[in-house]
């Protein structure tokens, strides 16, 4: 049987030992910064989507014009432990809208006649950054355009599992978890050449990881989230279900913890709204009152401007 082909392995599980302002840091190293951080420093909350409405245009977003961003409202202030909860399971449920961001690199020649020869003068690096609206486990809900072996695994009875898991209500705070932990390190020898010859460079690369989960993690699942391989050839769809249902609790567990690290009590909740090819989208932004900085959302936070 051919590899399971539907969401759960389209949707990438981010289990990052950095945090977003590390992450962001590590970013404006790179000469890039969020795109609600953009512009305008940050005075307020209310700053960042000042920023967001003003960057969202085809320089920043290659297919902005797709989208009308419509209005931003403040909804209401996390002051106590049910809504703190709410959210924390709406970000990790199957309503939350995320993005599937594409870029393509390509590169533009400019010629000129140098003693009556066309030479390259100078290469043009053009990037193209492309944004859609997705939603975590859309095939869970949605089936139209699957394949008949994809359908074959989403049976009626697996499907309401599937969505019953995605959707109901949970305490993680109250929930006897097992932590997968440890770090990889894969080391790589090739020649590099240089002016002396070519040196022998040794290059390591390191992953920390921790996964979270209610029992010890299955083999392929490991494989998969932490060290980005997985074969699934040869697996029943039993198990292709089972395996399904595990990723999903695995992602909202750790998306809950995820949450625990960036959201705390005081922090403020908005809602953007765009349009999107006729249908309306609404996206909620949390946003920390003390450092004025998004700490949580789906669709515009990982989206970066690079400075030239």
């Amino acid at each position: 049987m051919k590899k399971l082909t539907f969401s759960v392995l389209f949707f990438i599980i981010s289990f990052s030992v950095y945090s977003q302002s590390k992450l962001d840091s590590i970013m404006y190293l790179w000469g890039a910064v969020p795109i609600y951080e953009y512009g305008t420093p940050l005075k307020s909350c209310e700053t960042n989507f000042e920023n967001l409405f003003k960057n969202w245009n085809p320089v920043n977003v290659t297919n902005a014009h797709e989208y009308e961003l419509l209005d931003f409202k403040f909804i209401e202030t996390i002051a106590d432990t049910i809504r703190y909860n709410y959210y924390r399971n709406y970000f990790s449920s199957g309503d939350a809208i995320g993005n599937s961001g594409t870029t393509y690199d390509n590169e533009k020649d400019k010629f000129k006649t140098l003693n009556g020869k066309t030479v390259i003068e100078k290469k043009t690096k053009i990037s193209e950054y492309f944004v859609r609206p997705t939603f975590i486990n859309r095939e869970i809900f949605d089936q139209r355009g699957l394949s008949a072996e994809d359908k074959k695994i989403l049976s009626e009875e697996f499907t309401r599992q599937a969505r019953e898991l995605l959707m109901r209500e949970m305490n993680i705070d109250t929930m006897k978890l097992i932590h997968t932990a440890g770090e990889i390190y894969k080391t790589r020898r090739f020649k590099s050449p240089s002016a002396f010859g070519d040196l022998d460079v040794v290059s390591n690369k390191g992953k920390i990881y921790n996964i979270a989960s209610t029992d010890s993690i299955s083999r392929i699942l490991f494989d998969l989230i932490v060290k980005g391989e997985g074969n699934y050839e040869g697996l029943s769809i039993q198990e292709m279900r089972a395996f399904t249902l595990e990723q999903i609790l695995v992602h909202r567990i750790n998306t809950q913890l995820q949450f625990n690290r960036a959201v705390h009590f005081g922090d403020k909740v908005y809602v953007v709204r765009f349009r999107y090819y006729g249908a309306t989208y609404p996206v909620y932004v949390i946003c920390n009152p003390d450092t004025k900085k998004v700490v949580k959302d789906l669709f515009f936070q990982n989206i970066y401007i690079n400075i030239k």
